[in-house]
């Protein structure tokens, strides 16, 4: 029988959730909706903290340990970042905002459920309800053509991700006769069914980080969405689907022959990334693209074993939110900020949100000393320890070449006069210098970071 108290955050988050809602639902206060939105997962944080570093709990459906209750903290905390985001919206700030909130709390819910769930079919069920509402958040601009196009596109495609995760469901039970994690540790050799259920799920869930090949919904949704539901999407997804596959492939304790498999998905996620990236004027697109590539580097831990699997991946997911939702910050901190022309001439107008951009592009490209560096070279450092030096190789050159895209908005800062208007939006202005002062402080002292 679980232990409903390890999951009490996610408890108390569902049922604040619930609440808000009904509370918004009848003042329609859009400023009361987004502050009890914010107490709803500030309380969730604070119940996850209080339960963080406590002994392991174990049952057939939920797992809780360390990484598992870090990346729960991480994904509220991405939650508290895309309130405040979204509060700056003046299009979120409407009638609709009572919906958008509910459907962004289910949709933590349903993630934080995700990581820690120890059976393939609560880890089905969690990822339908982040999904379903992802694809709402995605059109949320109702009346914009690129919006409505966004939801679809990703409802669709979405669509057939899921039934390629109910095959490999399938042929998981086929095998041992039950969806949890906890057989999956009595396996003593690898066959067919076994192999087939781990390439299915491998495909499932590259969608959802936008590996390549299933990437192309990538580009267009990131586009179309809201800002601050693009910065969601580009950050707590990832967070969520790593830490559900780390919690499967450290469950199967065979030697799976999958790792060409995980070569060809990483080095073509990072070169079709890294290459049409360089070609986005409109900078959701470039992230996008970024996303594509970074999931690339990501997914090379999955060549590890398990202790060195964590101590490269967590650190990175967690720069990489950090460096993600700065960019989104900066972003709509601009007047039409998505286009890298309109910050002509930023730098001389703003020096301290241009000194923002500069360090996320740079941690973004792994130059030091910010933390992106750090987690790069830790990953790479990894990787030639077993053996694997082509592709650290490849990947290096990949980091090198994207330097050409990451650092031309850095150069538009500072090419011409200013042309277009700069929102003074105290929320993001902070929200995009903590990241960016956080991401040098952590380059500077790594140990804080590869705690793992």
């Amino acid at each position: 029988m679980i232990q409903y108290k390890v999951l009490i955050p996610e408890i108390s988050l569902l049922i604040l959730a619930i609440i808000s809602f009904f509370y918004g639902f009848i003042s329609r206060n859009y400023r009361t909706t987004y502050i009890l939105s914010f107490l709803s997962i500030l309380t969730a944080i604070i119940l996850s903290v209080f339960n963080f570093g406590q002994k392991e709990f174990t049952s057939e459906l939920i797992k809780i340990d360390l990484y598992r209750q870090t990346l729960r903290i991480l994904v509220l905390f991405i939650g508290v970042f895309i309130i405040g985001l979204s509060y700056s919206d003046l299009k979120l700030k409407s009638s609709k905002s009572v919906e958008y909130v509910f459907l962004l709390l289910l949709s933590l819910f349903g993630m934080n459920l995700m990581i820690v769930a120890n059976d393939l079919l609560i880890l089905y069920l969690a990822l339908e309800t982040f999904s379903l509402s992802l694809y709402i958040l995605a059109g949320f601009y109702r009346k914009e053509s690129l919006s409505i196009e966004a939801g679809m596109k990703y409802f669709i495609l979405g669509t057939l991700s899921s039934i390629i995760l109910l095959g490999s469901i399938v042929f998981f039970y086929a095998q041992t006769g039950s969806t949890s994690y906890e057989t999956f540790k009595l396996l003593k050799t690898e066959n067919l069914n076994i192999l087939l259920g781990v390439v299915f799920l491998i495909s499932a869930f590259a969608f959802k980080l936008s590996l390549a090949p299933f990437h192309a919904w990538a580009p267009d949704v990131y586009q179309g969405a809201p800002t601050a539901v693009t910065a969601f999407l580009s950050t707590a997804p990832k967070v969520a689907v790593f830490g559900a596959l780390i919690n499967i492939f450290l469950s199967i304790n065979l030697k799976l022959n999958i790792q060409d498999l995980i070569v060809i998905i990483s080095a073509l996620s990072m070169l079709v990334g890294n290459v049409l990236a360089l070609r986005q004027n409109n900078l959701k697109r470039m992230l996008a693209y970024s996303s594509i590539a970074h999931a690339g580097y990501m997914f090379m831990a999955f060549l590890l074993p398990e202790k060195e699997l964590l101590i490269s991946l967590i650190p990175y997911l967690i720069v990489y939110v950090f460096m993600n939702l700065s960019a989104f910050a900066f972003i709509m901190n601009i007047k039409n900020g998505e286009s890298i022309q309109n910050y002509l001439g930023v730098g001389r107008k703003n020096p301290l949100l241009s000194f923002c951009i500069i360090v996320i592009m740079f941690s973004l490209t792994g130059v030091p000393p910010t933390a992106g560096f750090i987690v790069k070279f830790n990953l790479f450092k990894n990787l030639l320890s077993y053996g694997y030096g082509s592709l650290v190789f490849f990947a290096l050159l990949m980091s090198i070449f994207s330097a050409f895209y990451y650092l031309r908005p850095v150069f538009y800062l500072y090419k011409d006069s200013l042309v277009i208007d700069i929102y003074n939006h105290p929320l993001n202005n902070s929200m995009a210098l903590s990241g960016a002062l956080l991401l040098i402080f952590l380059g500077l002292f790594p140990n804080l970071l590869l705690i793992f």
